[in-house]
C-alpha cells in the first residue's frame, strides 16, 4: 500500500493546525478586543472583522494562479510569515483604520496561505490514497476548531487580548520554524507560453461543484455568527458545547469518510452527506428542545465531515497537475462565498422574522443542493474526471 504518512504531509498537516488554532482563538475574542480597547458600535466591529472574509474571498482566484505558477513551498512560507505578522499588527493597532487594514491583509494572507498548504499535501499525497489524506488533512483544521475558541477565551478572561495575540504568534512562529523542514518535489518548471485565461483562475470544469459548495456554505454561515443569538432566543445554553460538537461530528467523519472515497464511493458519500445535512438543519430549526439542539451539531459536523473532503476531491480529481491550486482554490471560493452570502442575508432575515427562519431557510436551501447535485454534479464530475 502506498504510504500516506510522510515526513512532508505531517509536518503540513502540524503547520496548517497551528496557523487555524490562531486563527480560531482570536475569533470570539476579537469583537470583545474591538469594543473594549476603541468603544466601536456592533455595527462598525462586524464590519472590521468581516473584512478577513472579503480579502480571503477576493484574493482566492489569484491564490490558485500563484500556486499554480510559483513555487509552492517558499510561495507558503512568505504567505504565513505575512498572516503572522497581522496579529503584531491587531496589538499594535492604535486607531481603528489600521486594525481594519490589518485584519484585510490578514484574510488575503490566509487565502494564499491555505490554498498552498491544501496544494502542497495533495501534492505529497499518494493519488491512491488521496481521499483518505484529505479526510486527515481536514481533521487538522477541524481540531483547531475544537480547541482553538475555548482556549482564546479563557486566555482573554484571565490575561487579555495581549496574551492571546502573543501565543498566535508564537504559534506561527513554531509553524513557520517547522516549515524550514518540508520537503516538497522540485519540477523544472518551463516558460509558461499559454495566454492568460480564465481557467488558470478558476476550474471552469467544476463549476457544479463551486454551486453546491455555495449553497453548503450558505448554510453553514449563519451557524458560525448566529447561533449563540439562535440559543439565547430559544432559551437554550452551552453554546461552546454546540461548536464542539460540531467539531466531533467533523472529526470523527472525516477519519472514516477517505478511505470509502478512495474505494469509489464519492458520490455516494457526498449525497448521503448532503441529505444528512439537510436533515440535521430541520431538526435545528424546527425540533425546540436543548436534546434536538446538541443533536443536530453532531449530525451538522458528520454531514460537513462526508461533503468537504468530497468535494475537494472531486476538484482536484478533474484538474490536471498542473492546476491542483486552482483545484483547491475554486473549492474553497464556493465555501467562501456561500458564507458570506449566509452571514450577509441572515442577519436582516432575522431581525425580520426570527433565528428560527434563518435555519428552516438554511434547511431548504440545502434540499435544494441536494436535489442538484443528484441531477447535475454528480453525472457532471463522473463524465469529466480525469483521475480515478
Amino acid at each position: 500500500m502506498d504510504r500516506l504518512w510522510s515526513r512532508s504531509f505531517i509536518l503540513v498537516g502540524i503547520t496548517n493546525f497551528l496557523m487555524f488554532f490562531s486563527f480560531y482563538e482570536l475569533l470570539p475574542v476579537l469583537p470583545l478586543y474591538i469594543f473594549d480597547k476603541f468603544h466601536a458600535g456592533a455595527g462598525l466591529a462586524g464590519l472590521i472583522i468581516s473584512l478577513y472574509t472579503i480579502g480571503a474571498l477576493l484574493c482566492r482566484p489569484f491564490a490558485g494562479f500563484l500556486v499554480d505558477t510559483l513555487a509552492r513551498k517558499p510561495l507558503y512560507v512568505c504567505t504565513y510569515l505575512f498572516f503572522t505578522a497581522c496579529f503584531v499588527g491587531y496589538a499594535a493597532a492604535s486607531v481603528l483604520l489600521v486594525l481594519a487594514i490589518a485584519r484585510l491583509i490578514h484574510g488575503v494572507a490566509f487565502g494564499i496561505a491555505s490554498t498552498s498548504g491544501n496544494t502542497i499535501a495533495i501534492d505529497v499525497l499518494p493519488s491512491s490514497r488521496r481521499g483518505e489524506g484529505i479526510g486527515y488533512f481536514g481533521v487538522t483544521t477541524n481540531l483547531a476548531f475544537a480547541t482553538g475558541p475555548m482556549t482564546g477565551m479563557f486566555l482573554y478572561d484571565g490575561k487579555g487580548a495581549m496574551a492571546v495575540f502573543t501565543l498566535s504568534v508564537s504559534l506561527c512562529i513554531a509553524g513557520l520554524f517547522l516549515l524550514c523542514f518540508l520537503r516538497t518535489k522540485s519540477k523544472p518548471r518551463k516558460p509558461d507560453a499559454r495566454p492568460v485565461s480564465l481557467d488558470r483562475f478558476f476550474l471552469t470544469n467544476a463549476v457544479p461543484q463551486f454551486l453546491n459548495m455555495i449553497f453548503i456554505g450558505c448554510a453553514y454561515g449563519p451557524v458560525t455568527n448566529y447561533v449563540a443569538l439562535y440559543a439565547k432566543e430559544e432559551g437554550f445554553g452551552g453554546t461552546g458545547f454546540f461548536y464542539a460538537l460540531i467539531a466531533i461530528g467533523l472529526i470523527i467523519s472525516r477519519v472514516f469518510t477517505g478511505r470509502f472515497i478512495d474505494r469509489g464511493y464519492l458520490t455516494k458519500l457526498i449525497g448521503g452527506g448532503m441529505a444528512l445535512l439537510a436533515a440535521a438543519y430541520f431538526l435545528f430549526s424546527l425540533v425546540h428542545a436543548p436534546f434536538a439542539f446538541f443533536a443536530s451539531a453532531f449530525f451538522i459536523g458528520a454531514g460537513l465531515g462526508l461533503v468537504c473532503p468530497g468535494y475537494q476531491t472531486m476538484c482536484v480529481n478533474m484538474a490536471r497537475h498542473d492546476q491542483r491550486g486552482t483545484a483547491s482554490s475554486t473549492y474553497l471560493s464556493g465555501w467562501d462565498t456561500g458564507i458570506g452570502i449566509g452571514i450577509l442575508l441572515g442577519g436582516p432575515l432575522a431581525e425580520r422574522f426570527s433565528y428560527r427562519a434563518v435555519f428552516l431557510t438554511c434547511a431548504v436551501l440545502l434540499v435544494i443542493a441536494t436535489v442538484f447535485f443528484i441531477k447535475k454534479t454528480a453525472p457532471h464530475y463522473l463524465a469529466h474526471k480525469l483521475e480515478n
